[in-house]
This record gives C-alpha cells, structure tokens and sequence, in this order.
C-alpha cells in the first residue's frame, strides 16, 4: 500500500495558509503605525486625501489653502480644582450649589487664559484624587456631570452634544494632591483658527 500523500509547499493548502498568515502580519503592521502616528505629539493626526490624476499637465492658478480638517490636540492642558467629596457627590443643597458655583469659577477662571481662551475642548479626562479608587472614579464623573454642562462653550461639540468625557481614580493622595482634587485633563480641537498647543511636551498638574 502506497503511503498517503502529504501537502507539498506549493499545494492549494498552504499556499491559502501562507495567503493567511501573510493578510494578519499585514493587518498587525497598519495598527502599529496608527498607534504610532496617534501618540505623536504637536498637532491632530490626520489622513492626507488621495491624490487625483488630472487629465491635463496644464498648470492652475494658485488657490486659497483649503480650511484645517477639524482634529484633537495630542497635547493637553491640565488644570486641579479642590473640591469637598461630600458636597460634590451628595444630595441637592444650597451649601452644594455655592460649591458647585465655586468649581465652576475656577474651571471658567483657567479655560479663560490665552492658552484656552475661544477654544472648544475634544476630549475631556477627568481623575479624582481619593484614597480608594471607586471613591476617585465617582468624585471626577460627578465632576463631569456637573460642571462640565455649566461651560458649554468650551465644554459642548459643534453639533450640541456633550464633549468625549471619561472619569478615572486619579491616585492617592500625596504632597499638594489633596483627597478630593480633581485633575482635568483637556485637549483641544485644532481647526482653521487654532492650532496646536504652542508648547513642548504634555502638562502635568
């Protein structure tokens, strides 16, 4: 009895293999330099249009550059605002809503500066500093949900909707990180009026 044959190199089965493991290393490729390009600070990562072959080497007049593609900064402003947890996270009061005023004050005080000022927020992340992290989590989503909607200004997309907002634990607290601060993480959109933050590096509160 003749021994049953065995796929060659060249047989249908591994050449659809090959074609396999050849389409996922691809793939893997394409998301390291998305994340690559993402992470680059300086301005918004975004995707050039494809060029159009023109039927004719006639030159044209020059144009108007077209209007900035709407982007997030890959840098960010932080800001720290002190809060009381109990107030902040608590029941409606009056002794709440002057402190409610109060963090406002501060937010509108910072997003004023030359830095910030007539610039709509992208991405909005907030860490409340505690000693538990569901403590942190629940004081900075608190943070959001209330103060947030208070600027819509700075706060609220072009469409009307909130801005992409996530609230984390933000640490221990440490040195001037008092229990009940908040961090705020804000970045930026970049368009045809404002580009990139005119600093090096990303901030740190």
């Amino acid at each position: 009895m003749s021994a049953e044959p065995h796929d060659s190199p060249g047989a249908p089965g591994a050449t659809r293999l090959l074609g396999v493991i050849g389409w996922i290393f691809a793939d893997m490729l394409l998301v390291l330099v998305v994340v690559f390009l993402a992470t680059q600070t300086g301005g918004a990562v975004t995707i050039p249009p494809a060029a159009v072959a023109s039927g004719s080497p006639t030159p044209t007049p020059s144009s108007p550059s077209p209007e900035a593609t709407p982007g997030v900064d890959s840098d960010f402003v932080c800001l720290r605002v002190d809060t009381d947890p109990a107030l902040l996270t608590g029941g409606p009061s009056a002794a709440r809503d002057a402190h409610l005023a109060d963090i406002e004050r501060q937010v509108r005080e910072r997003v004023s500066q030359p830095d910030l000022a007539g610039r709509r927020a992208g991405i909005v992340l907030s860490f409340g500093i505690a000693d538990l992290p569901d403590d942190g989590t629940k004081r900075a989503a608190a943070f959001n949900r209330e103060i947030l909607p208070r600027l819509p200004a700075v706060f609220r997309r072009a469409d009307g909707g909130p801005v992409a907002n996530r609230p984390f634990w933000g640490g221990r607290p440490r040195g001037d990180r008092r229990s009940g601060a908040i961090e705020v993480n804000i970045y930026p959109i970049i368009d045809a009026t404002h580009g990139p933050l005119a600093r090096p590096g990303a901030e740190t509160c």
